[in-house]
């Protein structure tokens, strides 16, 4: 379906479109990449994250943690580093647009350019973790039409397990806000929150 007027599609907002929504489920941690004691703090414990725009909340991409080392893994060892290193590079070594889009993969490229922060939660368990990541990516879906710009669209399943996830979606919220037939409402707005507050 085109996008009306050309416009990009919306992203999903974390405190209204994610972290409201299961607030009675998950409880929701913020961390900020360059400050290296917030990798430290990341649990090895399982679990599900959201990689957010700093100014505007816009969720760019979701996440499990589920390895041997859980959220750990994943964030602390390997992509908030990622995000501290790529931050560091644009900073002191006046790496450019032009340089980053032609030797960055994505995901760095996009963090750093939204100066992005990422919220997690634990998960009771490896099968939780997942679950919710495929809940988040179809709230995603129903809301905007799209998976968030780093996830891409390769993830879409007809598995059993998606039936949960599209349930789940369809119980937490709202109006789907982007379809044919529907108007586009961009759920991005500006952030009332500070760096990482609640």
């Amino acid at each position: 379906m085109p996008i009306p007027n050309g416009s990009p599609p919306p992203l999903l907002e974390i405190r209204t479109d994610v972290i409201e929504q299961t607030q009675r489920q998950l409880e929701w941690v913020c961390a900020d990449p360059l400050d290296p004691a917030a990798c430290a703090a990341v649990p090895t414990a399982p679990g599900v994250y959201c990689w957010a725009a700093r100014r505007n909340g816009g969720v760019q991409y979701i996440g499990r943690g589920i390895g041997q080392c859980g959220l750990w893994g994943r964030l602390g060892r390997d992509e908030m580093r990622w995000v501290r290193t790529g931050t560091r590079a644009v900073e002191k070594e006046g790496t450019d647009a032009i340089y980053m889009a032609d030797n960055w993969e994505s995901f760095s490229r996009v963090m750093v350019t939204v100066n992005a922060v990422v919220w997690w939660a634990t998960a009771s368990s490896v099968d939780e973790a997942k679950a919710w990541e495929r809940r988040l990516l179809q709230q995603a879906v129903r809301l905007t039409g799209v998976v968030p710009p780093v996830n891409g669209g390769a993830w879409w399943s007809r598995k059993p397990e998606w039936v949960d996830a599209r349930a789940w979606a369809h119980q937490a919220g709202g109006d789907v806000q982007f379809g044919p037939g529907i108007g586009l409402v961009s759920v991005v707005g500006p952030s009332p929150c500070g760096v990482c507050s609640k």
